[in-house]
């Protein structure tokens, strides 16, 4: 190196400096842009992007200003890209880590309308099979969840709405009970038929199939000799059926 002219030996500090200055900073991702560039996505409808995002910035900020939005976020995105499995299961988290939280209502809507959305499968859609004649077990959790939704919080935006998906799912599991007190009926089980008519009529008094299961009531009653209990029935039964006008 000693043989080289002085300028080569000038020049050699000015290359490696801008060597140096060639290489990419290691910059770190702000939580912010994080969330906006998550948020951009979940506004295009690119839930996949904006979950991952989301997820990403919890990952590198677990304790940050925008932590629990972005949880809530992951909720909804799961939802909208029909991973209700993976929704429910961020709704549970969610509502384990805040439980003061004032979005509760919200994420109890959106649990609900993942187990409604299995409940609803479309492929089960698309048999030609009735809906109440199948396992009710998700049903009844979608219930539950939208019941605790309006007890807990009867003015939440999201309330007449869940209100209203109750109503179905409540005749739906009641027209699941009768599906199974009609088999009974075609077995000659009478006693099976009055339980489950029964439980209809205790457990479903709003749902649209109190009255045909106050007529099995009657019909099975009067057929084990309860005459007194198929009056009652029958008592009940007229008090369903429309006033005559005149």
């Amino acid at each position: 190196m000693k043989n080289l002219p002085l300028r080569a030996l000038l020049l050699v500090p000015v290359v490696l400096l801008a060597a140096c200055a060639s290489k990419p900073q290691n910059t770190v991702k702000t939580e912010a842009r994080y969330y906006e560039e998550a948020n951009a996505a979940l506004k295009a409808g690119n839930y996949g992007v904006a979950v991952a995002g989301f997820e990403a910035l919890e990952s590198q900020y677990p304790v940050g200003n925008y932590t629990e939005q972005a949880q809530l976020e992951v909720i909804y995105g799961k939802y909208m890209q029909s991973e209700y499995l993976g929704a429910i299961t961020a709704a549970d988290r969610y509502l384990r880590l805040h439980p003061e939280s004032p979005r509760l209502d919200y994420v109890l809507y959106l649990r609900g309308l993942s187990n409604f959305s299995i409940d609803q499968d479309s492929l089960l859609k698309r048999l030609p099979v009735n809906m109440a004649h199948r396992d009710m077990g998700q049903a009844r959790i979608a219930f539950d969840d939208f019941r605790q939704l309006n007890a807990r919080y009867p003015d939440s935006p999201y309330a007449a709405d869940a209100r209203q998906r109750m109503v179905y799912l409540r005749n739906q599991m009641a027209e699941a009970e009768l599906h199974v007190a009609r088999y009974y009926e075609t077995r000659g089980a009478l006693v099976a038929v009055v339980n489950r008519a029964r439980w209809v009529v205790e457990n479903y008094p709003e749902s649209s199939a109190v009255p045909e299961a106050l007529g099995l009531l009657v019909k099975n009653y009067k057929a084990l000799g309860m005459n007194d209990l198929a009056a009652q029935a029958e008592t009940l039964l007229a008090g369903t059926r429309p006033a005559k006008k005149g």
